[in-house]
């Protein structure tokens, strides 16, 4: 079955069953789950960083548009 199959299935279950599912998949979630993503990201953004001070033309780089023209942005 894949997911847009079971997502259906899923959403076509009565409210009872789906909010008794939504309780246990909660329940499934680590209590530390953010503190652990949230740590994850900033290690990565710390990485990042040190790579483009390492290295300046890894830097990101950006064009906007405004009234028809386009302009490079970066640091």
């Amino acid at each position: 079955m894949n997911t847009a199959t079971l997502t259906q299935t899923l959403f076509a279950l009565p409210v009872a069953e789906r909010v008794a599912l939504a309780d246990k998949l909660y329940a499934s979630v680590p209590e530390d789950w953010q503190r652990v993503t949230d740590q994850a990201w900033l290690e990565e953004a710390n990485k990042r960083s040190a790579e483009m001070d390492a290295d300046p033309s890894l830097e990101l780089s950006y064009i906007f548009t405004s009234k028809g023209q386009s302009f490079a942005r970066s640091k």
